[in-house]
């Protein structure tokens, strides 16, 4: 609980010394208060109308546009009064206020709005895709509206690349996906497009696409990376199971390796015909491939002893082998490593054990594991005992688990008793501060004032894999910003582990239980934008909305799907190879933060 207390003094200013302001002449160029009582109301998500008429009509864009965020960012709490104001702005002058008004009404689902904004993207300026990306938020009553737009966007060569990729995008995210619609762009003459189209059929695993796409050249990664994730045979049926099978055997010894991670999560799925190649991959050079085998290898293996020993012996590494020991006991067999790591003095090894039991088949086995681990000093491994106990009798029926879940609720630990179904046990605790107006004054000096002149601050990231340097947004999520370096300044980031790696998706790291389940002690606000979840995008972990605190992630490829979800603070801008090569597990020994 020391790391709570000393951000929470941080945060709340009572740091010694306070932020080191900026040059006063810079810091005079800005309206600081006014700033910093929008920034105020956005973090408190209260909307003064007063002063947000107050923002946006002054003559500093820097004010217009914080204005204008906050009020798009308080719309779902303030539907009534907000809806009327984002509209109006979606017509204003400032291309960056009126994306942000377009942003605003994604975000509440604005269906009334929809004519006003599709007349956006017909005029295809600097605000089209934004609109494009609300459309795509309002969903299903935009069907039409998105198909329209796409053959309009299609038969005309005067609208731009991210216009037509937005739409794509848009149309991705209402189901079932209109697959005629996009399926032109699958083999557009621009990489761009064709990756964006690539994606919609592959994020809908959209069988109808799945011809097209075999079809269409796959000259770049990224595309060859889409077509190998929806090549499963869930997806392709038996007409194109063999042509599937063909190009998957081609693409799983791709000279990409995120192409030849979904290759093989995709080949898996046919079964034992998939044996050899998740063997051979068991041995890439790629550490995060030779993980993809691993998790690929429940359907393919079966109870193969041979290939779950051979497997077992091909890599030490740890993610490696908790993934075999998860998709072994989705077969209900026990391999031979389960008792070392059952007995080892880490507890991670301890937990991988007993947790890769969760909800899997044997359930008998499942509970004699789970039942013993219940004991286990660390209550980290107990937390996973008792998840995999819950799991196995979800029909309440088995006296002795149930026994087991009821003493579970005076465990001494709260992460622990808070799992337990019925258990009224404390949540951890937080810290409220009510912060003055003075705080947010200090933020905008040390945060904002900085950035708008071009001095964004950084992290440099110290990893076993190498160093990482990543560049804040201090415009658009300066409380994001000033969050993770106050934690990074009190060393809270020193010596974790990247607990969770998904390849070819996430990186994230900042749980100081290192289990995925804590955090600092409190919570922060989200500060959502249109920033793009691109390749190398910094975003904040949630477990629902507002819900930030010390975790963070790394995306591994662009994650369109995320944008407007989670708070992008950052942007990974050196350091790319080191983020492709992290491995759940691996270490970090330092971040420190250059102002």
């Amino acid at each position: 609980m020391l790391l709570t207390f000393v951000v929470a003094a941080a945060l709340s200013g009572a740091g010694a010394g306070g932020p080191r302001l900026p040059d006063r002449k810079v810091a005079d160029s800005l309206d600081v208060v006014l700033y910093a009582r929008i920034l105020k109301s956005a973090d408190q998500r209260a909307l003064d109308s007063a002063l947000i008429a107050t923002a946006l009509v002054s003559p500093d864009a820097e004010i217009r546009r914080v204005g204008a965020r906050t009020l798009s960012q308080v719309a779902l709490r303030h539907r009534r009064r907000a809806l009327p104001m984002l509209r109006a702005l979606t017509g204003d002058a400032d291309s960056v206020v009126a994306s942000t008004a377009l942003f605003g009404l994604g975000l509440v689902r604005d269906t009334a709005s929809i004519s006003r904004i599709a007349a956006v993207v017909r005029a295809d300026g600097p605000d089209a895709a934004a609109a494009s990306w609300a459309l795509g938020e309002i969903g299903r009553p935009a069907t039409d509206t998105i198909t329209q737009l796409l053959g309009t966007v299609r038969g005309s060569d005067r609208y731009s690349v991210a216009t037509s990729r937005e739409l794509i995008i848009a149309a991705s995210k209402i189901r079932p996906l209109d697959v005629a619609a996009v399926k032109p762009y699958l083999t557009s003459t621009d990489a761009d497009l064709r990756w964006a189209a690539a994606y919609a059929v592959a994020r809908q695993r959209a069988p109808s696409g799945v011809s097209a796409l075999l079809d269409a050249r796959t000259p770049d990664a990224k595309f060859r990376a889409e077509l190998a994730r929806v090549l499963t045979r869930a997806t392709v049926g038996d007409s194109l199971r063999d042509l599937a099978l063909a190009r998957l055997r081609s693409l799983v010894a791709d000279p990409d390796p995120y192409v030849r991670i979904s290759a093989l999560h995709s080949i898996g799925t046919f079964g034992a015909t998939a044996r050899s190649p998740i063997l051979l991959a068991l041995h890439d050079h790629d550490a995060n491939v030779r993980v993809a085998a691993a998790q690929s290898s429940a359907t393919a293996f079966d109870t193969v002893a041979t290939a779950w020993r051979d497997a077992w012996k091909a890599d030490t590494a740890y993610k490696v082998r908790r993934s075999l020991l998860e998709a072994a006991a989705t077969r209900g067999v026990t391999l031979a490593g389960d008792a070392e790591w059952r007995a080892s003095s880490d507890w991670r090894l301890r937990s991988a054990a007993v947790g890769a039991w969760s909800g899997e088949v044997d359930t008998a086995r499942a509970r004699t594991v789970a039942l013993e681990a219940t004991r286990d000093a660390d209550s980290r491994v107990r937390e996973a005992a008792y998840g995999v106990l819950i799991g196995s009798d979800t029909a309440h029926r088995d006296s002795v688990v149930q026994q087991a879940l009821r003493a579970a609720r005076s465990d001494p630990d709260s992460m622990v008793r808070n799992l337990i179904p019925g258990s009224h046990a404390r949540m951890l605790d937080t810290v409220v501060v009510e912060r003055p107006l003075e705080w947010y004054e200090s933020a905008v000096r040390k945060i904002v004032v900085p950035s708008l002149r071009g001095h964004r601050p950084r992290a440099l990231m110290r990893t076993v894999r190498g160093r990482i340097t990543i560049t804040f947004d201090g415009i658009r999520a300066p409380l994001t910003v000033l969050n993770f370096a106050t934690l990074a300044e009190s060393h809270a980031y020193d010596n974790l582990r990247f607990h969770r790696v998904v390849p070819g998706f996430v990186a994230q790291d900042g749980d100081p239980r290192g289990d995925g389940e804590g955090g600092p002690g409190y919570e922060i606000r989200d500060e959502l934008t249109l920033l793009p979840y691109a390749r190398g995008a910094v975003g904040m972990a949630l477990s629902g909305p507002d819900t930030g605190g010390s975790q963070y992630f790394l995306t591994l490829t662009p994650q369109p799907h995320l944008t407007g979800h989670y708070t992008v603070f950052g942007l990974v801008t050196g350091g790319l190879g080191a983020m492709d090569s992290l491995v759940e597990g691996d270490a970090i020994n330092s971040i420190r933060i250059r102002w």
